[in-house]
Protein backbone atom coordinates (compact mmCIF):
# COMPACT_ATOMS: atom_id res chain seq x y z
CA UNK A 1 0.00 0.00 0.00
CA UNK A 2 1.34 3.41 -0.97
CA UNK A 3 0.94 6.30 1.40
CA UNK A 4 0.69 9.76 -0.03
CA UNK A 5 2.05 12.75 1.73
CA UNK A 6 -0.40 15.57 2.19
CA UNK A 7 2.14 18.29 1.30
CA UNK A 8 4.33 17.18 -1.59
CA UNK A 9 5.18 20.59 -3.05
CA UNK A 10 8.90 20.57 -2.03
CA UNK A 11 10.90 23.81 -2.03
CA UNK A 12 9.70 26.80 -3.93
CA UNK A 13 12.04 28.72 -6.24
CA UNK A 14 12.09 31.68 -3.86
CA UNK A 15 13.16 29.52 -0.93
CA UNK A 16 15.93 27.97 -3.01
CA UNK A 17 17.18 31.40 -4.14
CA UNK A 18 17.26 32.69 -0.54
CA UNK A 19 19.22 29.61 0.57
CA UNK A 20 21.74 30.11 -2.27
CA UNK A 21 22.10 33.80 -1.37
CA UNK A 22 22.88 32.93 2.26
CA UNK A 23 25.46 30.35 1.17
CA UNK A 24 27.08 32.82 -1.28
CA UNK A 25 27.40 35.51 1.40
CA UNK A 26 28.97 32.96 3.77
CA UNK A 27 31.53 31.95 1.15
CA UNK A 28 32.43 35.59 0.47
CA UNK A 29 33.04 36.19 4.17
CA UNK A 30 35.19 33.07 4.42
CA UNK A 31 37.22 33.95 1.33
CA UNK A 32 37.92 37.43 2.71
CA UNK A 33 39.18 35.88 5.94
CA UNK A 34 41.38 33.46 3.96
CA UNK A 35 42.96 36.29 1.93
CA UNK A 36 43.69 38.18 5.13
CA UNK A 37 45.20 35.08 6.76
CA UNK A 38 47.42 34.42 3.72
CA UNK A 39 48.65 38.03 3.74
CA UNK A 40 49.54 37.85 7.44
CA UNK A 41 51.25 34.49 6.88
CA UNK A 42 53.41 35.90 4.06
CA UNK A 43 54.38 38.83 6.30
CA UNK A 44 55.41 36.39 9.02
CA UNK A 45 57.49 34.33 6.58
CA UNK A 46 59.27 37.48 5.36
CA UNK A 47 60.00 38.50 8.94
CA UNK A 48 61.31 34.98 9.66
CA UNK A 49 63.61 35.21 6.63
CA UNK A 50 64.79 38.62 7.85
CA UNK A 51 65.60 37.26 11.31
CA UNK A 52 67.37 34.26 9.77
CA UNK A 53 69.51 36.57 7.58
CA UNK A 54 70.33 38.70 10.62
CA UNK A 55 71.43 35.64 12.60
CA UNK A 56 73.50 34.22 9.74
CA UNK A 57 75.21 37.58 9.21
CA UNK A 58 75.97 37.83 12.94
CA UNK A 59 77.54 34.36 12.90
CA UNK A 60 79.79 35.28 9.97
CA UNK A 61 80.84 38.58 11.55
CA UNK A 62 81.58 36.97 14.91
CA UNK A 63 83.77 34.36 13.20
CA UNK A 64 85.97 37.00 11.53
CA UNK A 65 89.18 38.24 13.12
CA UNK A 66 88.66 41.35 15.24
CA UNK A 67 90.64 43.66 12.95
CA UNK A 68 88.89 42.48 9.76
CA UNK A 69 85.42 43.63 10.80
CA UNK A 70 84.32 46.85 9.10
CA UNK A 71 81.04 48.50 8.20
CA UNK A 72 79.65 47.01 4.99
CA UNK A 73 76.56 45.46 3.47
CA UNK A 74 74.93 43.30 0.82
CA UNK A 75 72.10 44.94 -1.08
CA UNK A 76 69.76 43.73 -3.82
CA UNK A 77 66.61 45.71 -3.04
CA UNK A 78 67.28 48.82 -5.15
CA UNK A 79 64.24 50.85 -4.03
CA UNK A 80 65.33 50.91 -0.39
CA UNK A 81 66.11 54.38 1.00
CA UNK A 82 69.59 53.32 2.16
CA UNK A 83 70.53 51.40 -1.01
CA UNK A 84 74.24 51.45 -1.83
CA UNK A 85 75.17 50.05 -5.25
CA UNK A 86 78.71 49.26 -4.03
CA UNK A 87 77.32 46.61 -1.70
CA UNK A 88 76.71 43.84 -4.24
CA UNK A 89 76.65 40.12 -3.48
CA UNK A 90 79.69 39.27 -5.62
CA UNK A 91 83.48 39.54 -5.72
CA UNK A 92 83.23 43.24 -6.58
CA UNK A 93 82.19 44.00 -3.00
CA UNK A 94 85.69 44.15 -1.50
CA UNK A 95 84.52 44.90 2.04
CA UNK A 96 83.26 41.29 2.23
CA UNK A 97 86.82 40.05 1.86
CA UNK A 98 89.84 40.50 -0.42
CA UNK A 99 89.84 36.98 -1.87
CA UNK A 100 87.72 35.61 -4.68
CA UNK A 101 84.61 33.92 -3.31
CA UNK A 102 84.81 35.56 0.14
CA UNK A 103 81.31 36.92 -0.37
CA UNK A 104 79.90 33.36 -0.37
CA UNK A 105 80.42 32.98 3.37
CA UNK A 106 77.74 35.65 3.86
CA UNK A 107 74.05 34.77 3.47
CA UNK A 108 72.51 35.29 0.04
CA UNK A 109 70.23 38.37 0.21
CA UNK A 110 67.83 36.89 -2.37
CA UNK A 111 65.62 34.45 -0.49
CA UNK A 112 62.80 32.21 -1.68
CA UNK A 113 59.61 32.94 0.25
CA UNK A 114 56.53 31.03 -0.89
CA UNK A 115 58.26 30.07 -4.14
CA UNK A 116 58.93 33.72 -4.99
CA UNK A 117 62.36 35.33 -4.96
CA UNK A 118 62.46 38.21 -2.46
CA UNK A 119 65.22 40.81 -2.16
CA UNK A 120 66.65 41.79 1.20
CA UNK A 121 69.27 44.41 2.05
CA UNK A 122 71.75 43.45 4.73
CA UNK A 123 74.01 46.09 6.22
CA UNK A 124 76.09 46.42 9.32
CA UNK A 125 77.74 49.33 11.06
CA UNK A 126 80.77 48.80 13.28
CA UNK A 127 81.37 51.18 16.19
CA UNK A 128 84.40 50.85 18.46
CA UNK A 129 83.39 51.03 22.12
CA UNK A 130 86.95 50.59 23.36
CA UNK A 131 90.22 49.16 22.09
CA UNK A 132 88.95 45.65 22.81
CA UNK A 133 85.21 45.84 22.06
CA UNK A 134 83.24 46.68 18.93
CA UNK A 135 79.51 47.11 18.64
CA UNK A 136 78.04 45.81 15.39
CA UNK A 137 74.54 46.90 14.41
CA UNK A 138 73.04 44.62 11.75
CA UNK A 139 70.03 45.76 9.72
CA UNK A 140 68.03 43.64 7.27
CA UNK A 141 65.51 45.57 5.17
CA UNK A 142 62.74 44.28 2.92
CA UNK A 143 59.45 45.41 1.40
CA UNK A 144 56.02 43.84 1.92
CA UNK A 145 52.67 45.18 0.70
CA UNK A 146 54.22 48.50 -0.26
CA UNK A 147 55.77 49.08 3.16
CA UNK A 148 59.44 48.99 4.12
CA UNK A 149 60.37 46.80 7.08
CA UNK A 150 63.68 46.59 8.94
CA UNK A 151 64.95 43.99 11.38
CA UNK A 152 67.80 45.26 13.59
CA UNK A 153 70.16 43.43 15.91
CA UNK A 154 73.17 44.52 17.93
CA UNK A 155 76.09 42.22 18.66
CA UNK A 156 79.41 42.80 20.39
CA UNK A 157 82.79 41.47 19.31
CA UNK A 158 85.60 41.28 21.84
CA UNK A 159 89.19 41.28 20.64
CA UNK A 160 90.10 38.07 22.46
CA UNK A 161 87.11 36.09 21.13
Amino acid sequence: MIKTVGNNRGFSLVEMMIALLIIAISFLALSSAMVSAISVNIGNELRDASVRLTTQTAEVLLSLPFDDIASCGIMTYTEAPDYNSAYQYNDGNKCLGPNEGDYKKYPNPVQSVRNAQRNFNISWNVSPLSEDIRQITISVAYRNNGEDHINNAVIYKHKTL
